[in-house]
């Protein structure tokens, strides 16, 4: 994952605002420590849970999904249990959450071996209604109204409803939104904008598309500028268009997409000319 999460996701989360994700799961706590990152330092190449929590009787492990569990999700699971129980510096229990949107909530049970099951719940997010969320959010933009916490993490979740191609669109549609909400509290961008991030690098599946949305995401534009760079030959390379499509559509300027990209204005202009931007 990239040098983003490692350092900065989830970081500046409150109790308030990680309690709002607590409530889809139905659990109620006092205390909510976000410790993520320390935890994820134990094999970074390898133990990439999305978010730990420790909590008044427990310690949780919540991970996102749009699509169906299986039994390769389930031993990475498993494992990043096993991890957090070694390396806890509690003595409360460690269980596994998923928020899914691609099943009805339920609990799985993994055969581990003769003596050992492993299990965890699902939680549905299925019923989220994007367009209504989305149109919700917009309608209070467009009347100055400022929306609440819980709106602004519905928001986020958004994508994770999307699968194959619906899910980068639905990401630039809610990050677009939410480069609007000026009022959002540091914690609230932070949680919003991880989960953004989360879905992101997990389910958009083209490198570079996903690259570039992280980068936005982290407040970083070094990978355009790197890839206008090298990869830019006088407007013949594809997939530059797309990226700058896919900037303009987000909320950025012309003049700093043509800066931080390293293209000429006139060619900016032309794409956004020609795709009604």
């Amino acid at each position: 994952m990239a040098e983003f999460q490692e350092d900065m996701l989830f970081k500046n989360v409150s109790d308030e605002d990680a309690s709002i994700l607590l409530g889809f799961l139905g659990k109620k706590s006092k205390k909510v420590n976000v410790w993520t990152k320390e935890l994820r330092h134990v094999d970074p190449k390898f133990f990439k849970p999305d978010l730990i929590l420790d909590l008044d009787d427990e310690n949780l492990i919540l991970e996102f999904q749009s699509t169906e569990v299986d039994d390769d999700f389930s031993r990475r699971g498993h494992s990043y249990v096993a991890i957090t129980d070694q390396n806890k510096k509690n003595d409360k229990e460690v269980n596994l959450a998923v928020l899914s949107t691609a099943e009805d909530s339920k609990i799985v049970e993994y055969r581990v071996n003769k003596l050992n099951t492993f299990k965890y719940e699902i939680f549905s997010l299925g019923d989220l209604d994007s367009d209504e969320i989305i149109n919700n959010v917009k309608n209070k933009l467009k009347h100055n109204q400022i929306p609440d916490a819980k709106e602004i993490i519905l928001l986020s979740l958004v994508p994770l409803s999307k699968k194959g191609k619906n899910i980068s669109e639905y990401i630039y549609k809610v990050f677009k939104i939410l480069i609007k909400l000026k009022d959002m509290t540091i914690s609230q961008k932070d949680l919003a904008f991880g989960i953004v991030w989360l879905t992101t690098d997990k389910f958009v599946e083209d490198p570079l598309e996903r690259n570039i949305i992280c980068d936005l995401l982290g407040d970083r534009m070094s990978l355009i500028h790197e890839y206008g760079e090298n990869k830019y030959n006088d407007g013949k390379d594809d997939g530059i268009e797309q990226i700058i499509e896919n900037l303009l559509k987000s909320g950025e300027d012309a003049e700093s997409i043509a800066e931080k990209a390293n293209v000429p204005l006139e060619k900016v202009l032309e794409i956004k000319e020609k795709n009604k931007l």
